[in-house]
């Protein structure tokens, strides 16, 4: 007999995490397996851009104000020394700076004295549904964006910035983090194609031939979905409230742009509405269809025993030890030349007739072979 498999726990990051609890407000506290940081430095102009990867603190503080816009691209949590020399360096709030260190948070849009500090998460490639914490620092010539993994999402963003006349190098801090925050949210639309390519591939299967094993399949889906959606509606509010709060740092002109990008969130949040619905929908589809199967099961077997109940009924008959020499009522058939064949003929004949009756009420060619028979078809 076949071991049961024993379905392995998956752990799901929390938003809100803390290292100590009681800790003091604005602590930070390192998790052991984070990254280590490492600073990429992008300084533009509407004429020059000038980058510097993997520098240092020294270098950033060279380099910050020689030019209309710095950005300071920092990948990884794991280095207590860059959040208290970039703390001191562009004064960053402590408790934005334990948001940042204790990912992953709710995105957010939350107002310092000297800057705006945003949240956002972005998923994650080679993941199912997982997701990294991006934060960022907006000043008036400055944005940090922290990312807590590596990835991708930037690289246009990179690219675009070394085409002179675009509106990027033409305008300020403010338009960099509304093109980041796009990149973010464009990140969601591959994701959003492979789920709903494995919300159609399900769809077929079930619909072929339903197995446990799609159950296992479908709530994977479901838990992407649920993550998903569960990171894009607070950044669907961020962004929002970033579009119409934040006068003082926004410009109207940018205003315009983000009102594009909320616009893609509302996208995104349709479409995992949908793919929410979808889940539902083929849970309640693979449910009626089992139970569709089982219910012809019992029926086919329901007619083979009403079948065999009247056959057994004659065999019992025939089967009882009456001696028909005994008197002429004990079973005189017995002694018949012809006696079992017509037993058997009588058998035949009720089988038959029940089959051709149940075939007239009904019971038979609605159910599982009127399915096959068109499926063959």
């Amino acid at each position: 007999m076949k071991a049961p498999q024993v379905r392995k726990s998956r752990k799901t990051r929390r938003y809100g995490q803390r290292g100590v609890p009681g800790a003091r407000p604005g602590s930070i506290e390192i998790h052991p397996e984070a990254k280590p940081s490492t600073i990429h430095l992008t300084s533009y102009g509407p004429d020059k851009v000038v980058e510097f990867n993997d520098c240092t603190i020294e270098q950033v503080r060279e380099v910050l104000g020689q030019r209309a816009v710095t950005w300071i691209d920092i990948v990884g949590i794991g280095s207590p020394e860059t959040f208290e020399q970039f703390g001191k360096l562009l004064n960053l709030h402590r408790l934005a700076l334990s948001d940042v260190a204790h990912a992953p948070q709710r995105p957010k849009v939350e107002d310092y004295p000297e800057h705006i500090f945003v949240v956002a998460q972005v998923p994650m490639k080679g993941t199912r549904g997982e997701t990294g914490q991006v934060s960022f620092f907006l000043s008036k010539n400055y944005v940090v964006s922290w990312q807590e993994f590596p990835g991708r999402e930037f690289a246009a963003v990179h690219e675009r910035l070394q085409h002179r006349g675009r509106p990027i190098r033409q305008l300020g801090a403010d338009y960099l983090l509304y093109a980041l925050l796009d990149a973010i949210v464009d990140a969601f639309f591959p994701k959003l194609g492979e789920l709903g390519d494995q919300l159609d591939d399900l769809e077929e299967k079930i619909y072929d031939d339903a197995e446990p094993s799609m159950v296992v399949e479908l709530h994977d889906v479901r838990r992407q979905v649920r993550h998903l959606r569960s990171v894009m509606w607070p950044l669907r509010e961020a962004v929002s409230v970033l579009m119409n709060n934040h006068g003082w740092m926004i410009s109207k002109e940018v205003s315009v742009y983000l009102r594009d990008c909320h616009d893609h969130t509302f996208q995104v949040v349709d479409t995992l509405e949908l793919y929410r619905e979808s889940c539902a929908d083929l849970r309640d589809y693979y449910n009626t269809e089992v139970s569709n199967r089982l219910n012809e099961v019992m029926k086919v077997l329901t007619i083979i025993a009403t079948i065999f109940m009247p056959l057994s009924f004659i065999a019992g008959i025939y089967g009882m030890n009456f001696d028909p020499e005994v008197s002429k009522f004990n079973m005189p058939e017995l002694k018949w030349r012809w006696g079992y064949p017509m037993a058997l003929s009588l058998m035949a004949a009720m089988a038959v007739g029940q089959l051709l009756f149940f075939r007239w009420r009904g019971w038979l060619g609605n159910g599982v072979f009127t399915r096959s028979n068109q499926s063959n078809k």
